[in-house]
């Protein structure tokens, strides 16, 4: 590890410095009292013992250090297989929804919007979301295409849309595969499906994407 061979280079560098100095400590040693010569016995013990409790002290924060790193390392780890494991449960959801009608304000197998896709996707990990497109987009953190991850939320607005709110569609991001984004929605002319940011229709009326998890 890094800093062990920084604790021997330095120990080495100590050593050698100390070396430099014992000629004077030994002419200064042969021609001195003895009350003197144990006092320059006493330094010289005491600088060898200062630099090693330095280094020993050093080496020890240094492997606290190392170890918090680790910790946190784990505690990065979990969070991501727990949310790839929520994203899964959401995007097991949104597909078993796949083939049903577009229907507005439709909440069933019979007929669903948009938004009423993700709602009920989220509820099944425990999440309750806005009933609305306009609503959920105001939820989570806004994310940069390249950071988006299946189960993230991706909005658009389509110029047909005779309001005039930011967003008027949602879909569930499903998967990236080759740089591409996928997603699960609620067409109005396909029902439930899975679409691409590869599509010119989607990608010229992309909003924005969010996190909610």
């Amino acid at each position: 590890m890094w800093y062990k061979r920084h604790i021997v280079n330095t120990l080495l560098h100590d050593i050698v410095n100390t070396s430099a100095l014992i000629p004077n400590f030994v002419n200064m040693f042969n021609h001195s009292s003895f009350n003197f010569r144990i006092k320059l016995l006493l330094l010289l013990t005491s600088m060898i013992g200062v630099s090693s409790c330095n280094l020993f002290r050093y080496g020890i924060e240094e492997r606290k250090r190392e170890e918090a790193a680790r910790e946190s390392n784990k505690a990065e780890h979990l969070g991501k297989v727990e949310y790839n494991k929520k994203a899964a449960m959401i995007l097991k959801t949104a597909k078993q929804y796949q083939g049903v009608p577009y229907k507005l304000g439709g909440e069933s197998n019979d007929g669903i919007d948009c938004s009423a896709l993700v709602m009920l996707s989220y509820k099944n990990i425990g999440v309750k979301l806005p009933r609305t497109s306009l609503e959920q987009s105001k939820l989570g953190k806004t994310i940069e295409i390249r950071e988006a991850m299946p189960g993230d939320l991706i909005f658009f607005k389509f110029k047909k849309s005779s309001t005039n709110n930011p967003v008027n569609h949602v879909g569930i991001v499903s998967r990236i595969e080759t740089g591409t984004l996928y997603f699960y929605h609620a067409s109005t002319s396909l029902g439930v499906t899975e679409s691409s940011l590869a599509e010119k229709y989607y990608s010229d009326f992309f909003v924005k994407l969010i996190r909610v998890l």
